[in-house]
C-alpha cells in the first residue's frame, strides 16, 4: 500500500475566481468516462510508489464528484492533467471540435494553467464563440492525495437577450437534455410525455408505459417517495420554480435504479397554478455504487489502521499545517476538535530526546527530499508515555512545493516486549550461573555441536575451547556413557524428550562431577533437525544426596542399616519368599547389662560397645540376610531362606558365643549378653509389623527366662491373628454406627507456649463400650480399605470443628490430620480433600497433612500431583514419626514438606542417651537446612523442652502441655492463657 492510500482528502472548499458566478452543485450526470482510458491518461500523473489496488475507483469518483457540480443542462467534457480530451458529453459533440483556434480554446489553457496551481478553485467566465454566448465553468479533478488529475469543463449557450434558455421552445429544451432522459408533464390534464431516454432507463420502449402522472410516482421508492413528494410540492407552492431531488425509481423488471431530477415548472395557468413543467432524469446508479464503494474501502482503511495501530498524516511545510487521519488522533490520545497541527505544537507531543531527532529528521527530509525512519517516545493525552515507529516520504506536486507523508504505529507493546525479552535473557543468564546450568545444540544433519559458556564451566575447559560431542562423551564413565547413547538414541527415535537423566564424567583435572541432563528432539518440515538439551552440575547436591542418604538409611554409629532400610529391605525379603514359598526368622536382639556399662562408663565407651557388637553382628549372618540397628542397643536379622526353625536357632546361638567373649574397651573387659526373640514367617503369615511384635515379644519373654538366651515365638501369635480378624469385622460397620470420635491436641511455640496447631486424633469406641487404640486398627483400616471412608469422615470432622472454632475467634493457627498411605494412592483424595475444605467453610491454607515417611517412599504420579496441588492451594504437608528409620533425602528435597515431627522415642531418651541427643540436633538441622519447621512429639518433662529449645526446635507437642482433649475441653485450653516456663539456672 502506498503513502497516498493512507489519506483521507484534505480539501480546504472552493473557492471562485475571475467573473464571480455561484457554483450551483447540480446533479445532471454527463456520459460516464471510459475508466480504462482514464487510467491510461493519467497513469503518469500518481506519485504513488507503486499502483494501488483501489486507484481506478477513487479517480472514478473523483470525476463523479466534480462533474455532478456542473448544472445539468450544460455540454460537459473531461480533459487530463496536460489538456487531452478524455470524454464529452452528447451536447458537447459539436461544441469541442469548433473549439480549437478560438478564444474559448486560448481560455481553455490558461484557465488550466491557473487551476494546476490552485485546484480548489472554480473558474466561471462567459464568452463569445461566433456571436454565440457561452456561459463556461472548469473545475480540477483531484484525488484523495491532493494531487490534480485533470479537469472538467461545461459549457452553456445563452441568447443575446440574456433570458432562461429553460422558458423556451419544450423540443428545443428536450435538444439541449438529449443526453438524459426527460419528461413532460401536463399538470392540467395530470399526463406525462417520456423522453426515448427516460423510458430506457426504467427499461419500457416507447408507448408501453402509462402517461399518468400516477405511475410515474408509483415508480418511486417507498422510502423515497416522502421526501419526493415534499421537494415537488415546494417548487408548485411558488417559493421557488427548481426541482431537484435523487432518488430510486422502480424499473421494468423490478429493480431500483438511482436518479437525479431536475426541472422546473415553464408555464403557469392564469389562475397561478403550475400548468406545465420539464425534468431532467439522470441515471446516477452507477456513481451511487461507486460512492458506497469508496465509503466500504474507506471504513476498511480505517478499520486496518485502527487494528494495525498505524495513523497517517500529511504536512503541508508552506502552509505549516498537518492532516490526521483518524487513528493518529487515538495514538496520541487527543481529540480532533482540541488538537493543533502545525510543526510547533506537534513537536510539543514528544519528550525532550524525540522531540530532537524528530525536528532533525523533519529538516534533513525537506532539504534532501529523504525519507525517515524513527523510533520516538511521547506523551499522550492522559500523561502516559508510549512509542511510535515513525516514517515519512516528501512528495512534491508539478511546482516543485514539497508535502511530507507518513505513518506512526503504536510499538509500546512491541517495545515493552523486547525489554521483558532482555529482563528474561539477563536472568536466564543470572540463573544459569547460579544454578550451574549450561545448554547444548546438536544439529542432526551436520552433527555440529554448540555449547553455552555454562558448558565448559561445568566441564573445566577454557571458554571457546574446541569441543565436539564426541569428546565431551569421553568425559563420562563408562555406565553414563552408555546410558547418555541409549537416551539419545531414545530422543531420536521416539521423539520422546528425556528428564532427569543423572550421569557422571571426569574433568580433565581429574574431579567427578556429576551432572543432570535433559533432551528434546525438535523437527523441521517434520524430519528430526536437532537435539537441545540442559546440562546441570548437580555435583555438590549429589554428595549431599549421599551425606543425607546415609545418615537416612544407616546408623551413624554402627554403620549398620537404620530402621527405615531395615524395613524396607525386610520387605523386599517378604516379598520374594512370598513369590518362592520360602520360610524367613526374625532375631530381635536386645543387649543385655548395656545400661549398665553406658551408666558407668560414660555415653563414649557405649558408643564404642555398640560398635563393636555391630560388627560381631554382622560376621555371624551371611551377606544376603538383613540386619540392622533399632534403636539403642536394639537390633533385627532377618535370615532369609532357611529350611527349617533350628536353622534360626543355629545363627541364635552363634550370637550369643560372639556376645560373650569380653569386649575391651579403655582398657577393661566388658562382659555383655543379648535376650533374643524368634519369630518364624511362612505363607500364612502377615506382614513385616506383625513379624516385628512377635520377635519383640519373643524377646521379652527370653529375658523372662534369664537373659542371655533365646526364645521362639508360640501360640500368642495366633492369637493375635484371630483378633485382627475381629478387628476387620467391626471396622465395617463402625462408621456407620458412629463409633468413632475426634480428640485434640494442640501443638505449641516453643517461646510462648500458645497454640500454632491442633492436631485431631482418631479414638473408636465399639458399641460394647471396647476402646481400641489407633495402633491396633489403624494397619488393618488400610489394608481393608475401610482407611479411605474413614479418613474422609475425620478431615471432614476436624474441619468442621475448627471452622467452628476459628468462628469463634479462639486462636490457633492450622488443623493437622493424619493421612495414611492407602489415602495418598487414591488418584481422588486431592480434590476431595479441597472439596471437603469447601464444604465445611475451612480455608485449605490452615490445614496441615502428617504423613508418614513410609507413605512418601512411593514416588508415584498420583502423588506428585496431589502434591502440586497441596502446593497451589497451600495446603501444609508434615512428616510424623520422623528419625524413626524412614528418613530420606529423596521425598525430603522433592516433596514440599513444610514440617517435620520428631519420633517421641527421640524425646523420651535424648537426656540419657547421647547418640539419641545428637539425632535430634541433626534432624533439627536437617529440618532447618531445607527451609522445614521441627516439631518435637511427646514432651512430657521441663527437661526434655528445655533440651530442645536449646536445640533450636520450633514447636512441641506432649503432656507436658496437654493431653488430647475433648472438643469442649480443646476450647477451654484454646481461651485459657499459656506461657512458656523458662529454665532456671
Amino acid at each position: 500500500m502506498g503513502f497516498a492510500t493512507l489519506f483521507p482528502s484534505y480539501g480546504l472548499g472552493p473557492r471562485v475566481i475571475s467573473r464571480v458566478i455561484p457554483c450551483n452543485p447540480g446533479h445532471a450526470i454527463p456520459d460516464i468516462p471510459n475508466p480504462p482510458l482514464w487510467h491510461k491518461q493519467c497513469k503518469r500523473l500518481s506519485c504513488r510508489p507503486r499502483p494501488v489496488a483501489n486507484e481506478p475507483a477513487m479517480m472514478d469518483l473523483a470525476i463523479a464528484k466534480s462533474v455532478l457540480k456542473h448544472p445539468f443542462r450544460r455540454a460537459i467534457a473531461i480533459f487530463a492533467a496536460d489538456g487531452a480530451l478524455l470524454a464529452h458529453s452528447t451536447a458537447a459533440r459539436t461544441l469541442i471540435p469548433a473549439m480549437e483556434g478560438t478564444a474559448l480554446h486560448e481560455a481553455l489553457s490558461d484557465w488550466r494553467a491557473l487551476l494546476q496551481h490552485h485546484p480548489e478553485h472554480v473558474i466561471n467566465d462567459v464568452l463569445t464563440l461566433d456571436e454565440l454566448r457561452l456561459r463556461c465553468e472548469m473545475r480540477a479533478v483531484t484525488l484523495a492525495d491532493g494531487q490534480l488529475r485533470g479537469f472538467t469543463f461545461s459549457a452553456l449557450a445563452d441568447d443575446a437577450s440574456g433570458e432562461d434558455s429553460s422558458a423556451g421552445d419544450p423540443l428545443q429544451q428536450a435538444l439541449e437534455l438529449s443526453d438524459a432522459g426527460v419528461c413532460d408533464w401536463d399538470m392540467a390534464r395530470g399526463r406525462i410525455t417520456y423522453s426515448q431516454n427516460w423510458l430506457g432507463i426504467v427499461g419500457y420502449a416507447s408507448g408501453e408505459l402509462s402517461d399518468s402522472s400516477n405511475e410515474w410516482l408509483s415508480r418511486v421508492h417507498p422510502d423515497d417517495l416522502e421526501r419526493v413528494n415534499a421537494t415537488l410540492a415546494q417548487c408548485l407552492s411558488g417559493d421557488g420554480n427548481l426541482f431537484e431531488c435523487e432518488h430510486r425509481l422502480r424499473t421494468r423488471d423490478g429493480q431500483w435504479r438511482w436518479v437525479a431530477d431536475r426541472g422546473h415548472v415553464i408555464s403557469w395557468q392564469a389562475s397561478g397554478q403550475p400548468q406545465r413543467m420539464l425534468i431532467s432524469t439522470q441515471d446516477i446508479t452507477a456513481y451511487k455504487e461507486l460512492e458506497a464503494r469508496l465509503r466500504e474501502h474507506e471504513a476498511l482503511l480505517q478499520k486496518a489502521q485502527a487494528v494495525g495501530k498505524i495513523g497517517s498524516w500529511a504536512y503541508d511545510p508552506i502552509a505549516d499545517v498537518s492532516w490526521w487521519s483518524e487513528q493518529m488522533y487515538r495514538i496520541f490520545g487527543l481529540s480532533p476538535s482540541a488538537s493543533q497541527h502545525d510543526r510547533a505544537n506537534h513537536l510539543k507531543l514528544y519528550t525532550p530526546e524525540s522531540q530532537e531527532r524528530l525536528n532533525a529528521a523533519l529538516e534533513k527530509s525537506l532539504e534532501t527530499g529523504a525519507p525517515y525512519e524513527l523510533d520516538l517516545e511521547f506523551v499522550r493525552g492522559d500523561g502516559s508515555h508510549r512509542w511510535i515507529a515513525a516514517r515519512a516520504e516528501v512528495l512534491r506536486d508539478e511546482g516543485g512545493w514539497p508535502r511530507l507523508i507518513g505513518v506512526v504505529q503504536d510499538i509500546t507493546d512491541q517495545r515493552e516486549s523486547e525489554a521483558q525479552s532482555r529482563w528474561n535473557s539477563k536472568m536466564l543468564a543470572q540463573i544459569s550461573s547460579m544454578g550451574k546450568i549450561g545448554g547444548y545444540e546438536w544439529m542432526i544433519a551436520s552433527e555440529e555441536v554448540q555449547w553455552t559458556d555454562q558448558v565448559y564451566h561445568i566441564i573445566g575447559l577454557p571458554l571457546g575451547t574446541p569441543l565436539t560431542k564426541a569428546e565431551v562423551k569421553a568425559m563420562y564413565e563408562s555406565t553414563s556413557r552408555e546410558r547418555l547413547e541409549d537416551a539419545i538414541a531414545q530422543v531420536i527415535t521416539t521423539g520422546m524428550p528425556v528428564n532427569d537423566l543423572e550421569l557422571a564424567l571426569f574433568t580433565p583435572d581429574g574431579r567427578r562431577v556429576w551432572v543432570r541432563c535433559a533432551a528434546e528432539l525438535e523437527y523441521e518440515n517434520d524430519i528430526p533437525h536437532r537435539v537441545v538439551g540442559l546440562i546441570q552440575d548437580i555435583t555438590e547436591e549429589h554428595e549431599a544426596g549421599e551425606r543425607i542418604e546415609q545418615l537416612a538409611h544407616y546408623d551413624s554409629l554402627t554403620g549398620l542399616p537404620n530402621r527405615f532400610l531395615f524395613h524396607q529391605r525386610a520387605r523386599d525379603a517378604i516379598n520374594d519368599a512370598r513369590r518362592s514359598k520360602a520360610m524367613l526368622a526374625l532375631l530381635f536382639i536386645d543387649l543385655d547389662r548395656f545400661k549398665n556399662v553406658n551408666d558407668s562408663m560414660g555415653h563414649a565407651i557405649g558408643d564404642q560397645l555398640l560398635f563393636e557388637v555391630g560388627g560381631r553382628l554382622r560376621a555371624c549372618v551371611r551377606s544376603h540376610d538383613v540386619i540392622g540397628r533399632l534403636s539403642g542397643d536394639e537390633f533385627l536379622i532377618l535370615l532369609r531362606d532357611i529350611r527349617r526353625p533350628d536353622d534360626a536357632a543355629i545363627v541364635a546361638r552363634k550370637i550369643l558365643v560372639s556376645l560373650q567373649e569380653p569386649i575391651t574397651l579403655a582398657g577393661v573387659d566388658l562382659h555383655i549378653g543379648a535376650s533374643i526373640g524368634i519369630a518364624l514367617w511362612n505363607e500364612s503369615s502377615t506382614d513385616l509389623d506383625d513379624l516385628m511384635r512377635a520377635a519383640d515379644t519373643a524377646m521379652y519373654a527370653a529375658k523372662d527366662l534369664g537373659r542371655n538366651t533365646f526364645q521362639f515365638y508360640t501360640d500368642a501369635f495366633l492369637e493375635r491373628v484371630q483378633r485382627r480378624l475381629t478387628v476387620e469385622n467391626e471396622l465395617r460397620t463402625a462408621l456407620r454406627r458412629e463409633e468413632f470420635r475426634l480428640v485434640y491436641q494442640p501443638t505449641v511455640n516453643m517461646k510462648t507456649g500458645a497454640a500454632v496447631g491442633i492436631e485431631a486424633l482418631l479414638r473408636w469406641t465399639t458399641t460394647s463400650g471396647e476402646s481400641r487404640p489407633p495402633d491396633e486398627f489403624i494397619a488393618v483400616a488400610e489394608d481393608s480399605g475401610e482407611i479411605i471412608p474413614i479418613g474422609d469422615w475425620v478431615l471432614s470432622e476436624a474441619c468442621r470443628q475448627a471452622a467452628a472454632w476459628a468462628a469463634k475467634g479462639l486462636p490457633f493457627e492450622r488443623m493437622a490430620v493424619n493421612v495414611s498411605a492407602v489415602q495418598l494412592r487414591d488418584p481422588d483424595f486431592a480434590e476431595r480433600v479441597l472439596r471437603i475444605c469447601a464444604a465445611e467453610n475451612w480455608d485449605p491454607k490452615r490445614l496441615e497433612l502428617e504423613l508418614t515417611e513410609s507413605a512418601l517412599m512411593r514416588d508415584t504420579d498420583i502423588l506428585r500431583q496431589a502434591f502440586t496441588l497441596f502446593e497451589q492451594r497451600g495446603i501444609r504437608l508434615a512428616v510424623d514419626d520422623f528419625g524413626t528409620g524412614f528418613s530420606n533425602l529423596h521425598y525430603l528435597t522433592r516433596f514440599p514438606v513444610q514440617h517435620l515431627k520428631i519420633d517421641r522415642s527421640f524425646v523420651q531418651t535424648m537426656l540419657t542417651d547421647s547418640t539419641t541427643r545428637e539425632l535430634t540436633q541433626v534432624i533439627i538441622g536437617l529440618g532447618h537446612a531445607l527451609n522445614m519447621s521441627v516439631v518435637a512429639e511427646g514432651v512430657e518433662t521441663y527437661e526434655q523442652m528445655w533440651a530442645l529449645q536449646q536445640q533450636g526446635c520450633d514447636e512441641f507437642q506432649g503432656y507436658l502441655f496437654s493431653r488430647p482433649l475433648t472438643e469442649a475441653d480443646m476450647s477451654q485450653w484454646l481461651r485459657a492463657p499459656h506461657v512458656m516456663p523458662q529454665a532456671t539456672d
